[in-house]
């Protein structure tokens, strides 16, 4: 196994998971305390992941910033509000998957 990570072609792949996959899971388990699973079952778990990965995108999503545009004022206002309603939905989306995990442990 030794030799076979040596490879160039496994060097790349190596480099292309530490870009792509690492941060990921980096950041579940060092920001949002999430180092185990607290489900029973594959079936759960596979739940307790999803969910995970939801709220990560959805944390991505509402963090994004679009390139600037020229934009008149009542564009601007529709997505302030949109943001808004979205970082709530948010909120009350990863405040839902916590009570849910936890009244299933």
């Amino acid at each position: 196994m030794h030799q076979r990570l040596q490879t160039r072609q496994a060097k790349i792949y190596k480099k292309l998971r530490s870009s792509t996959v690492e941060p990921v899971l980096g950041t579940l388990i060092n920001f949002t305390g999430m180092r185990r699973i607290w489900t029973r079952g594959i079936k759960q778990a596979n739940k307790f992941m999803l969910g995970a990965a939801i709220a990560y995108n959805l944390k991505k999503w509402l963090n994004y910033q679009p390139k600037h545009r020229k934009v008149n004022a009542m564009a601007m206002e529709v997505q302030k509000t949109t943001e808004k309603v979205l970082q709530k939905l948010g909120f009350l989306f990863c405040r839902l998957l916590q009570l849910s995990y936890t009244t299933l442990s």
